[in-house]
């Protein structure tokens, strides 16, 4: 049975492993345990928590995204286990050496295929999503044009109302989006690692000062599925600034829904997975039709 919780520390604890379990201790309050392997994501928010290095052993084995937060409880780091790729150093060396034709037309793919998946949250919210049809079928290579901007400006004018997509804003809809690009970026490069690849070197985004460029590049059509959850919580009116316990699980919880991949419903944690390990076969074949992208349901 594939691993489906999502786990959202919030208290001062003690965070141990006995017999394949999390052990939850928190003070003045009673223990409760969890399968190890029913779990996809740990998230630690308090910063009285501590945990024990055999969990830390078995959260690596079980490739358990594992997150801790700032004093803002904005997720700032993912445990990234060293699950060695047997051909690690030659994935490295190849992926460092990409020729720029084959990232243009990687870059191509990944905008493409981000604009449908806007343009599919559109639709499924009723929204206006001609402009984005007619966009998505326009993009050139490398993005030349920057469509993927235009695009953007319509489908937030079309998604939310007075609403302007600002990652400093301190709005509720941009801290929540916010928050959930975190857990996506985090998990899309828990599985680059994982794969043998260098997060550090992207194929449109190149900031030296960023250690995840090709994160930034891979989680681009990721996006919407964390969209839809806060359009959602907006919907329901659950939405404020200081995003409580149960809008934090539902963006957490992210990586437990589907997306269509292969024809198949997959779960995002899983697609990160398969967008890697494509990745890696079209950096080897020099081919960016190898490279797996997933659409909304």
């Amino acid at each position: 049975m594939a691993a489906w919780r999502s786990i959202l520390v919030t208290k001062p604890c003690r965070l141990s492993v006995k017999n394949l379990q999390l052990i939850y201790e928190p003070h003045d309050e009673e223990t409760i345990k969890v399968p190890l392997e029913d779990i996809t994501v740990i998230v630690i928010e308090t910063n009285q928590a501590s945990i024990t290095t055999a969990l830390l052993s078995q959260i690596a084995e079980k490739n358990i995204a594992l997150f801790s937060c700032d004093s803002f409880h904005m997720p700032n780091g993912c445990f990234t286990p060293f699950h060695q790729h047997s051909r690690l150093s030659q994935i490295a060396h190849i992926q460092r050496d990409m020729k720029l034709p084959l990232k243009k037309q990687l870059w191509q793919k990944i905008i493409t295929q981000k604009i449908i998946n806007q343009s599919e949250l559109l639709h499924y919210f009723d929204k206006d999503n001609m402009q984005l049809e007619v966009l998505k079928d326009k993009v050139k290579s490398g993005d030349s044009e920057n469509l993927e901007a235009l695009a953007a400006r319509r489908y937030w004018q079309n998604l939310f109302k007075d609403f302007l997509r600002d990652q400093k804003a301190l709005d509720p809809r941009n801290i929540a989006l916010n928050y959930g690009y975190a857990i996506i970026r985090g998990a899309v490069a828990r599985s680059l690692v994982a794969y043998g690849l260098l997060p550090t070197f992207g194929v449109f985004h190149n900031s030296e000062l960023n250690a995840y460029n090709l994160a930034d590049d891979i989680i681009e059509p990721l996006r919407p599925m964390v969209d839809m959850v806060v359009k959602k919580l907006e919907i329901e009116d659950e939405l404020d600034v200081h995003l409580g316990v149960s809008v934090k699980s539902a963006l957490i919880n992210v990586l437990n829904m589907q997306m269509r991949l292969n024809n198949e419903n997959v779960t995002l944690v899983s697609i990160c997975d398969i967008m890697a390990h494509s990745f890696v076969k079209a950096v080897k074949l020099n081919d960016a039709n190898c490279l797996k992208l997933p659409e909304i349901q």
